[in-house]
Parts: structure tokens; C-alpha cells; sequence
């Protein structure tokens, strides 16, 4: 419960309004991964798949990935051209969660962080930043990965272990859900780029 308010509480602290010279604040970085249609329904899918596991394996190890994951993201859409097949990355990371979800096998903990670390890429490379200065998309970095380690936290630990059948079903269900929507997302995007 503690830790749930002192999540509560960080949010609101950086909802605060952006400063004059700058159009997205810390709060808005820290939303950016929640709020993106793109970084929502990977998040959401290997957070329902994190929270199938028989432990709950939210530790050191998968911070990291993340963390490395959306570094590596923003550094090829800064440093590298921009690329419009960026946006087919994310509904392919919902695609494979979201399938895995479905079929609700327990994964090693090597499969489940090189997820993370696919899903920090994707995130990465489809956030908002305002220059490239180092400061700056540090921020975002941090931002994003406050965003995205918190909604991974609070998927994973609520209600664990889902030991009843009918949780099993339901999250089988939403995984399928996931992957469905993904697939016509994906579909949608590579007909854009045809």
C-alpha cells in the first residue's frame, strides 16, 4: 500500500506544467509511454504476460533491459534517420506478447528480458523530444522509463498469483484481445508504407 501511494504521489508531483521554453514537461515524458496508443498496448500485453508468470520476476534485471532498451530506441531515431517502419515495431512486440499471453506458458527469465529490452527499443524509438541535447533526452529517457517500469510494477504485482481458473481464462482472453488489435494495427501500418 505504501508503495502504491508513493507511486500515486510521484505522478502528481510531475504532472506539474511544462516549463515556459519547453511544450512537454517531466510529467508529460513520464506519460508518454501510457498514453501512446503505440507504447500502450505493448505495455500492456507483456505486463499481463509478466504477471502469468509463476513468480513475479519485476527485479534488477528487467530495469535494466528497459532502461538499456529505450536508450537504444531514442539513439537510432536521433543518431540514426528516422525511419518510417519505427511505428511496425511496437504492434509486432503486442503481436508476440500478446500471443504469448494466449497461450499462458511460463517463459525463462533470458525470453521475458529480451522482451523487455525489444519493448524498451520500441518505446524509444516513438518518443517526443523537443532538441538533442543530452540533457534533454536524458529526461526523456527517465521519463519514460518511470512511466513504463511503474505500469509494468502494477500489472505484475496486483492480484498475484492469478491461481483461480477463471483469472487464467480471462487473461487468456485479453492476450487475445491484444493480439487481434495488433494484428490490424500492424496490417494498417504496413499498408502505410506500401
Amino acid at each position: 500500500m505504501v508503495r502504491l501511494l508513493l507511486v500515486i504521489c510521484f505522478y502528481l508531483i510531475s504532472m506539474r506544467g511544462p516549463a515556459i521554453a519547453h511544450e512537454l514537461g517531466f510529467g508529460d515524458q513520464v506519460l508518454q509511454p501510457v498514453t501512446m496508443f503505440h507504447s500502450l498496448l505493448p505495455l500492456v500485453a507483456t505486463g499481463l504476460l509478466y504477471r502469468q508468470q509463476p513468480k513475479v520476476p519485476v527485479n534488477r534485471l528487467v530495469a535494466f533491459m528497459l532502461g538499456l532498451g529505450l536508450t537504444v530506441g531514442l539513439s537510432c531515431k536521433v543518431y540514426i534517420d528516422p525511419f518510417q517502419s519505427q511505428l511496425i515495431f511496437a504492434p509486432a512486440i503486442a503481436v508476440f506478447a500478446g500471443s504469448l499471453v494466449a497461450f499462458a506458458r511460463p517463459l525463462s527469465e533470458g525470453t521475458l528480458s529480451l522482451l523487455i529490452a525489444s519493448l524498451g527499443i520500441a518505446i524509444g524509438a516513438n518518443l517526443s523530444f523537443e532538441t538533442t541535447d543530452w540533457i534533454d533526452l536524458a529526461q526523456t529517457v527517465l521519463g519514460a522509463f518511470i512511466g513504463a517500469i511503474t505500469l509494468l510494477y502494477v500489472m505484475a504485482t496486483t492480484a498475484v498469483p492469478a491461481t483461480g481458473d477463471w483469472h487464467q481464462i480471462g487473461l487468456r482472453v485479453i492476450g487475445s484481445w491484444i493480439f487481434a488489435c495488433a494484428i490490424m494495427v500492424l496490417a494498417l501500418e504496413v499498408r502505410n508504407l506500401t
